[in-house]
């Protein structure tokens, strides 16, 4: 059986390895850190987290996963409950197709789908709401009830 090489070793080649990510599990557990080595495509990478100067390790296989919130701000737990619910008026702001995702625990996101297409595992959103905390969020697809996909 092959080792999984350490996480340390991965060289930081991902704009993730510097961001602030908050995982949210299919199981209701949330973890926030960041990782060296998260690739969309990628099945497994690992969550680094630094707690009273100890840095630990989390291996993660992207099916564990409702989505991967990159945020601007550590914020607080719950901190989602007021996420505004519509699109600016002007299509000229769409950054992209309008999408509102529904995940198996009743929560919406409202945002814009970046490269989804029926056969991905998962794919980036952009939030409706500029001054949202979250920056891009990575769904799987697993994790949701619905996709709406208005501009199609």
């Amino acid at each position: 059986m092959p080792q999984e090489p350490a996480a340390a070793s991965v060289p930081q080649t991902d704009e993730f390895s510097r961001e602030k990510l908050v995982a949210h599990f299919k199981d209701g557990v949330v973890s926030r850190g960041f990782s060296r080595d998260f690739q969309p495509e990628q099945e497994i990478f690992h969550l680094m987290s630094d707690e009273e100067g100890i840095t630990s390790s989390r291996r993660i296989h992207r099916e564990q996963l409702k989505a991967l919130f990159q945020v601007k701000t550590w914020g607080k737990p719950g901190g989602h409950a007021d996420r505004r619910k519509e699109f600016p008026a002007e299509p000229s702001q769409w950054p992209a197709p309008r999408t509102i995702v529904e995940f198996y625990d009743g929560e919406e996101i409202w945002g814009y789908s970046e490269g989804y297409h029926s056969g991905v595992p998962a794919f980036f959103m952009l939030p409706a709401d500029p001054e949202d905390n979250n920056a891009r969020i990575f769904v799987v697809r697993s994790s949701l009830v619905k996709i709406h996909l208005l501009d199609h």
